[in-house]
């Protein structure tokens, strides 16, 4: 059990308002287990197929994003006395993907918290695309990651 204080709390931010839920949940838990977080956020590689420079725009708009996403996360953290510490993935195959393979690269993690969706119409009424996607892949590659899938609209007390 030692060992086990040192597991991070890992959560997956995408800036969306069901994702900042997520955080503040993970904020909660942390101060509670004394544990630091690591945020995770997915930059899909995007290529346009035009032009190299739509593609490298394209880029660095996304990078931007991600960067301003991961300093409100770490921001958030020192507000409630909590150690974040960032990660920024990337991946052509999509934003589970990169989770997954964060998960898979990272060691030991005490549990991973995601919103029940992102951005997006359709995600809006049904369980997120991707957090379905992590939750079918934990559990076919036996990865040992408990999920806390935190309800939009929710933040802890």
């Amino acid at each position: 059990m030692a060992e086990d204080k040192g597991k991070p709390i890992v959560v997956a931010v995408d800036g969306s308002p069901p994702s900042w839920d997520a955080m503040e949940t993970a904020i909660s838990l942390a101060r509670l287990m004394g544990r630091p977080i690591d945020v995770l956020h997915v930059v899909q590689l995007v290529k346009a197929g035009y032009f190299a420079f739509i593609d490298r725009h394209l880029q660095e708009e996304h990078q931007a994003q991600a960067q301003k996403i991961l300093s409100e996360a770490v921001e958030r953290g020192k507000k409630a006395g909590v150690e974040v510490r960032p990660h920024l993935s990337q991946s052509e195959k999509g934003s589970s993907e990169g989770i997954i393979d964060y998960l898979t690269k990272a060691g030991p993690v005490k549990f991973l918290v995601m919103g029940t969706h992102g951005h997006g119409f359709m995600a809006r009424h049904l369980l997120g695309s991707v957090t379905e996607r992590v939750l079918r892949e934990v559990t076919h590659q036996g990865l040992p990651v408990p999920l806390l899938i935190v309800p939009a609209g929710t933040t802890p007390e």
